[in-house]
């Protein structure tokens, strides 16, 4: 790959003729499938911007300008081009590159994002900084047409002008999120892909124009009211441009020298504007290009994993249990924002279509709409990764807990996660949950479990529930294990004989049982986690001398801080408690089994912390 080798530093890419541009995309794209089906990561969005990304780093000096990834899945690329080429197969790894744009990574990495629909709020944000520091820098924001739905781009959009902003926003248009896009935007959207391109004819006519006396600036104000008014009469009102945002586009987001004709135009473009770029997510890898939602974020190779499923998945089992209830109940509705196929719930949008709603990139909208769903005995089911939850919190307290909606939360990907690092973990959910008026929080660990906590959910319990499960394979011959202690305040026990016990719930069960065979330890298992039924739980462990609680969670409103402030307000001291939680300040880097040992939660730490433990 003799061009891309060329390229160690930010600002090398200009160096590379223009005649070898597509050579260099092509080694590119060589060495992203090569890394990315290794290693693991998102393949198919970093395919699709290889040209884009090329003609920035070219038409910008990223010494003083900026470039703002929204979501940050798609800015391998960048990566490539400011130095980190030769670092990219660590990506994901415990001591590697994060997967998305991270600050204290590179200074190029102008703002970490991992959650759609941000970048044009912080590119303003950035932009007016620059301004006040008497700055000339440019600002770019990269956004797809996917968290183009997003309510918070609007907020942006909004005040764009207002600010007096030069801002570029790139829409990279690949009709794809990570499932395939829904909505009025996504419609309006495709109708300008199959419009014409006028852009070389605004060019050609500015250019004659310019020459007539005064340089023709009346006429030129004629030709734009009458393009603008017929516009409109055909049906194709700019959008945009009601916004005072300069729409320019749709152009061909694979044609790196016309990409870079249009971005150095763009950036001498008064006002804020927006260049609408059509590209193909997966571009010039097969596989990806048929199946752009599978190759979107594919697991790393088995040779790089510490261990292969042997069980269903969490999101798996609920997709069909769900469905297979909802056949029995027709007032059983879901709704999910942008996750079908990595919230397990395939099935149920081709079987129950009509009663599937993917709203799009918009959790807070997926929240209240599911609120507005409870009236009138509709059962909606709400199905949206911890991570992205949090984005609700207004939603969550306002509209589902003050007025003790019949809401079934599905918390996916609670827990810490593989890969992605900060951003991108479930370990806060608990505390802001557990802040919500009226809310239940259960927690599956088996089968028998889900399906258990499922029916509750949506048959026992009135009010809000959050059913929170990781991303992670079900161990269900463990339940065996466990005798039920308290059936209705879900506590059960995997008795040694011991007098040391580990109090834990969902992914940490089968870790702490590991870690009790060795040690010689009792398990204590939770499946409701709040509100705790403290009486009954320390009507439980009171026989033990030292109980370990072991969380996957942040410590602050975990279930031990909570279980440790019961404890010391109504002066309980029969066993010592000791917390043990993730590190806030852990990078979050590398596989799970990477993140578990970092915070001393493998079986092995596990089982070493009981045995050093003197009672």
């Amino acid at each position: 790959m003799e061009l891309l080798d060329r390229i160690k530093a930010s600002g090398d890419v200009k160096d590379i003729n223009k005649e070898d541009m597509e050579a260099l995309c092509g080694q590119i794209r060589t060495l992203l499938v090569d890394v990315v089906t290794m290693n693991g990561g998102h393949l198919a969005s970093n395919l699709g911007v290889v040209e884009l990304t090329v003609a920035l780093h070219r038409c910008l000096d990223l010494e003083k300008d900026h470039i703002v990834f929204d979501v940050g899945h798609q800015s391998y690329v960048h990566k490539i081009l400011t130095g980190r080429k030769d670092c990219l197969r660590t990506m994901g790894n415990a001591n590697g590159l994060n997967c998305f744009p991270d600050e204290c990574e590179s200074r190029y990495d102008s703002f970490n994002t991992g959650h759609a629909s941000t970048s044009i709020s912080a590119a303003l944000g950035i932009e007016k900084a620059l301004r006040i520091k008497g700055s000339d820098g440019k600002v770019v924001a990269i956004i797809g047409d996917g968290a183009l739905a997003g309510g918070m781009v609007y907020e942006a959009l909004n005040n764009a002008k207002d600010l007096d902003s030069d801002i570029l926003i790139i829409l990279n248009d690949n009709e794809m999120s990570i499932s395939r896009n829904v909505g009025a935007m996504s419609r309006y959207l495709s109708k300008l892909r199959l419009r014409p391109s006028y852009i070389d004819t605004n060019l050609k006519i500015k250019h004659f124009v310019e020459k007539l006396p005064g340089g023709g600036k009346g006429f030129i104000r004629f030709i734009q009211k009458t393009k603008r008014a017929l516009k409109s009469f055909v049906g194709q009102k700019m959008f945009f441009e009601d916004l005072d945002i300069r729409y320019l586009g749709p152009v061909d987001g694979h044609d790196e020298q016309f990409l870079e004709l249009m971005i150095n135009k763009a950036k001498n473009v008064k006002g804020p504007k927006l260049l609408h770029v059509i590209t193909t997510k997966g571009k010039g890898y097969e596989m990806a290009e048929k199946d752009p939602v599978k190759f979107h974020g594919i697991k790393n190779s088995s040779q790089k994993r510490k261990r292969l499923p042997a069980n269903p998945m969490y999101n798996e089992l609920f997709g069909r249990l769900l469905t297979d209830m909802a056949a029995k109940d027709e007032n059983i509705v879901c709704v999910c924002p942008a996750m079908t196929e990595g919230s397990g719930l395939s099935e149920f949008s081709i079987t129950h279509k009509e009663r599937y709603f993917d709203v799009g990139i918009c959790e807070q909208h997926a929240v209240t709409f599911s609120a507005g769903l409870a009236k009138n005995g509709i059962k909606p089911v709400c199905v949206i990764y911890s991570s992205f939850l949090q984005r609700s919190y207004d939603q969550l307290l306002h509209d589902i807990g003050l007025t003790n909606k019949n809401v079934v939360l599905c918390v996916d990907r609670a827990g810490i996660t593989d890969a992605y690092g900060k951003t991108h973990q479930g370990i806060y959910d608990i505390a802001y949950l557990s802040t919500i008026p009226n809310m239940r929080i259960l927690a599956p660990e088996s089968k028998e479990d889900m399906k258990k906590l499922l029916y509750r959910a949506l048959y026992d319990i009135e009010g809000c529930v959050a059913i929170r499960y990781p991303y992670d394979e079900i161990h269900d011959d463990i339940k065996k294990l466990f005798i039920d202690v308290s059936d209705k305040n879900g506590i059960s026990v995997y008795e040694k004989g011991s007098d040391k016990a580990i109090l834990c719930y969902g992914r940490m069960v089968p870790i702490a049982v590991d870690a009790a065979d060795i040690a010689i330890a009792d398990v204590v298992k939770l499946t409701d986690i709040y509100p705790l039924e403290y009486e009954s739980l320390h009507a439980v462990l009171k026989k033990y001398k030292y109980v370990l609680c072991v969380e996957d969670i942040i410590y602050n409103g975990s279930i031990g801080q909570r279980l440790q402030s019961w404890l010391y307000g109504n002066g309980k001291n029969e066993f010592k408690l000791v917390c043990l939680n993730i590190n806030e300040d852990c990078e979050m880097k590398g596989c799970v089994e990477d993140i578990l040992e970092e915070n001393m939660m493998s079986s092995q730490r596990l089982s070493k912390i009981i045995l050093d433990e003197k009672t």
